[in-house]
């Protein structure tokens, strides 16, 4: 798999990708942030109310990927020679801390309608919202997902997972519409639907910034990716062992450096042959290596 090098037509193509599937999916959650807000205190939802301020929170996360995506497509310079792909994972972290903000908030509103239900009479137009909620934002999740991974973009993984939480949210909203609508005395379970979502809200957080935080603390790649990497140098002609490999992320991308025995007595060309090859076969390999640096040593003369 060819790098995505940071100011290349790759890194280019990256950055419009990345703005028009978040375009989408502010555009989307405007209208429906709205619609819940709107039809959630008309129709007596306090769960589509809440679901609603879910949307808003959705919002403001997408703008934050909108403007992180200007920095973090900016290609290497002088204060960053790793590049910006960072700025993508803080992102990711942000969007994880809002999305829990938002669920604790909201957990602590459907408490309260749990224990103080609404005597609206809930209308079908609740229901209708939060149907088209759960069609809209599954599309939005499969289209968002597909492009993260195409990408190797954390940022648009986060809002996949973001999407598909408020699809599975919206679920209970409209079940409850349903239940009220047969029996009027289960008001009382629209407080604990919006509690539902909250749930559904503060698993999604945390599924989105614990490996972003993971990540910014430098952690190395799973030790597969890693015996992976260590046997693709074992199969280059010339390398006799391999030690000292480290691995590091660089937003979704792997950075990777390691030492590698070779003869003694090699001509110094052909040493730095071999190391050349080594790093040429790690980037191409699939593992998502976006830099990699070896180091020569060589072996013990007897």
């Amino acid at each position: 798999m060819k790098p995505d090098i940071p100011g290349s037509l790759e890194g280019a193509a990256r950055f419009r990708e990345t703005r028009r599937v978040t375009a989408w999916g502010l555009f989307s959650n405007l209208m429906l942030s709205g619609a819940k807000i709107t039809g959630g205190a008309v129709w007596g939802s306090r769960a589509l109310v809440a679901d609603g301020v879910n949307s808003i929170s959705d919002c403001i996360s997408d703008i934050a990927i909108l403007i992180g995506a200007i920095f973090w497509s900016k290609p290497s310079d002088d204060t960053h020679p790793h590049g910006h792909a960072r700025i993508e994972t803080m992102v990711a972290g942000f969007v994880g801390m809002l999305i829990i903000a938002t669920g604790a908030m909201l957990a602590w509103e459907s408490f309260d309608a749990a224990l103080n239900p609404t005597q609206h009479e809930m209308g079908w137009m609740v229901f209708i919202i939060a149907v088209a909620s759960v069609i809209s934002k599954e599309a939005l999740y499969r289209w968002t997902i597909l492009k993260s991974r195409q990408l190797r973009s954390p940022a648009l993984a986060a809002k996949a997972w973001d999407h598909r939480s408020d699809c599975l949210s919206s679920i209970p909203v409209a079940l409850v519409v349903i239940a009220i609508r047969i029996s009027p005395s289960l008001d009382h379970l629209d407080g604990i639907a919006g509690g539902v979502v909250a749930v559904f809200i503060l698993r999604t957080g945390i599924r989105i910034l614990k490996p972003a935080l993971w990540q910014l603390t430098d952690s190395a790649a799973p030790a597969e990716v890693r015996e992976e990497l260590l046997s693709i140098a074992r199969g280059v002609p010339g390398v006799l062992d391999i030690h000292d490999l480290r691995t590091r992320y660089q937003g979704e991308g792997v950075q990777a450096d390691m030492h590698i025995v070779v003869e003694a007595n090699l001509p110094l060309m052909k040493a730095f042959a071999i190391a050349t090859e080594v790093e040429k076969r790690l980037r191409s390999s699939g593992t998502g290596v976006v830099d990699a640096l070896v180091r020569l040593e060589p072996d013990r003369l007897e």
